[in-house]
């Protein structure tokens, strides 16, 4: 597949899985899902399961040759269409979750009970907890202890270059403590470009985890497992320390 069509399909929701099917449809329809999970190196529940899901979405659908049942793609020209009538439901869907954010904020704000502490799990878990830092953050200012080397083997380079796009868009600065290491530096050279100053720790401290500082919040993000986990607690008085401890940290680091 393209790149840039593989990069369009995924702003639209698409996972691994399901791209992995759509590209063997869309270079040869109808297959068996003998064939279509041979391909797409899929076990056949797997190819089953992601079938479904391309057939609800309308990339898919089955058809009844000599008695077999075959799956196609959609029709490659009608692709332009479908992305941009999904783009154009998630604008509609994000506006009004917009809407509803005041009064979410006011029931969390009434409940006596509410926790401080979120709990994310797997990738897409924790790169929602990475837009918390962005999204959330009025102090406009990131302190960040970062695996750097761990975070762009775990999320792709792709993904950070993303995730530090918009917080330059947005106004967010960052300051960076990371244990030197061969992505360190290559994030290093691009610090004015992103609004960040970035100091190495002695590489023999690195560590597949990161803790982002931000308002009065703590976020806390682990790579070093199969499935990753993140963190965020908002607690002043926490928050309070670990901002000094980054200071403390921040004048010996070079």
């Amino acid at each position: 597949m393209l790149p840039s069509l593989k990069k369009a399909l995924e702003t639209i929701g698409l996972n691994k899985n399901e791209l992995a099917v759509l590209v063997v449809l869309l270079e040869n329809s109808p297959k068996l899902v003998s064939t279509i999970a041979r391909t797409a190196k899929l076990n056949r529940s797997t190819t089953y399961g992601v079938l479904k899901l391309l057939s609800d979405k309308g990339l898919a659908s089955s058809v009844r040759k000599k008695g077999v049942i075959r799956y196609q793609s959609i029709v490659p020209d009608q692709l332009p269409g479908y992305i941009e009538r999904r783009r154009d439901i998630l604008a509609e869907t994000k506006q009004q979750i917009a809407e509803l954010v005041p009064q979410l904020n006011l029931l969390r704000s009434k409940g006596e009970t509410l926790p401080k502490v979120q709990f994310f799990e797997g990738e897409e878990g924790m790169k929602q907890a990475y837009e918390d830092t962005l999204e959330n953050n009025k102090g406009k200012l990131l302190k960040d202890i970062s695996g750097i080397d761990a975070a762009f083997r775990r999320l792709g380079e792709n993904w950070a270059t993303y995730y530090l796009k918009k917080r330059s868009r947005l106004g967010i600065k960052a300051s960076v403590l990371a244990p030197e290491g061969e992505w360190a530096r290559k994030a290093k050279t691009d610090d004015t470009k992103y609004l960040r100053t970035t100091k190495f720790l002695p590489a023999k401290y690195g560590f597949d985890a990161e803790l982002a500082l931000y308002d009065n919040k703590i976020g806390i993000f682990s790579y070093a497992r199969e499935n990753p986990i993140a963190l965020i607690i908002e607690d002043s008085t926490i928050s309070d320390m670990m901002q000094k401890l980054f200071d403390c940290l921040e004048t010996v680091a070079r």
